[in-house]
C-alpha cells in the first residue's frame, strides 16, 4: 500500500511539472489585477480611462476598430512607453522564475509621416533577449496574443523599438492588456517533491 501511495505521488509530481500553467502568474495591467504580487515599474497610466480614444475596441467603438477576442475583463490597458516619458521600456518582476510568457498587446494605427509610432517591441528576461514582435501594417487596430520563451528569470522588460509618434505625449505607445508568466518546470517539480516528502514523513 505504501509503495502504491508513493507511486501515485510521483505521478502527481510529474503531472504538475508537465502542466506548469496551473501556477501561471497573471498580471492584468488595466485593472491592476495582480494576484501573484508581481512588481510593476515604468508603466503608463490606465487607458483609455486617462486619454480616451478607441484603443482597439476598448474605447467608444468605431468600424475601424476590432474588439478584442476573447473579450478582456475590463477593457483597460497601460502603455509601455508612457506619455511624455523618455524611457521606452517597462518592467514586471515576477515572484517566481518564468520560462514562458503570453502577452496580449495592441497592434494599431499609431503611425505618422516619419514612420514613427509603430508597435514593434523586444522582450528581455533578466537581461536576456527572448524575442521580438514586428507590428502589422494593417488598416485597423486589433489585440494580438504573442508567446515568448527562454532561460528562466524573474524580471521581464518590454522595450518599444519604434520611434515615438505624433500623439505620443497624450497617449503613450505600445498598449498592453495582460501578461501571463509561466513558472519554470523545475520550480513546480520542487513544489511537488516537497509534497511527496511530507507524505513520506506522515507514512513513516
Amino acid at each position: 500500500m505504501k509503495k502504491l501511495i508513493i507511486f501515485c505521488a510521483v505521478l502527481l509530481v510529474v503531472a504538475i511539472a508537465a502542466n506548469t500553467s496551473m501556477a501561471a502568474q497573471v498580471v492584468d495591467l488595466g485593472s491592476d489585477w495582480n494576484p501573484s504580487g508581481a512588481i510593476l515599474s515604468g508603466w503608463g497610466p490606465v487607458q483609455p480611462a486617462t486619454s480616451g480614444g478607441n484603443w482597439g475596441g476598448f474605447g467608444s467603438g468605431n468600424d475601424n476598430y476590432t474588439p478584442p477576442v476573447p473579450p478582456t475583463w475590463d477593457f483597460l490597458c497601460r502603455t509601455v512607453w508612457a506619455p511624455g516619458g523618455d524611457q521606452p521600456s517597462a518592467t514586471i518582476t515576477f515572484t517566481k522564475k518564468i520560462t514562458k510568457l503570453t502577452i496580449r498587446h495592441l497592434d494599431g494605427l499609431a503611425t505618422d509621416g516619419t514612420g514613427g509610432g509603430g508597435d514593434d517591441f523586444e522582450i528581455y528576461v533578466d537581461g536576456v533577449l527572448w524575442g521580438n514582435y514586428t507590428s502589422n501594417a494593417a488598416t485597423n487596430e486589433y489585440w494580438e496574443f504573442s508567446e515568448f520563451s527562454g532561460p528562466a528569470g524573474n524580471v521581464l522588460m518590454i522595450v518599444a523599438t519604434d520611434p515615438a509618434w505624433g500623439s505620443f505625449g497624450t497617449y503613450g505607445q505600445l498598449g498592453i492588456d495582460r501578461i501571463v508568466g509561466i513558472p519554470e518546470p523545475a520550480t513546480m517539480l520542487l513544489l511537488g517533491l516537497g509534497g511527496l516528502s511530507l507524505l513520506r514523513k506522515r507514512r513513516s
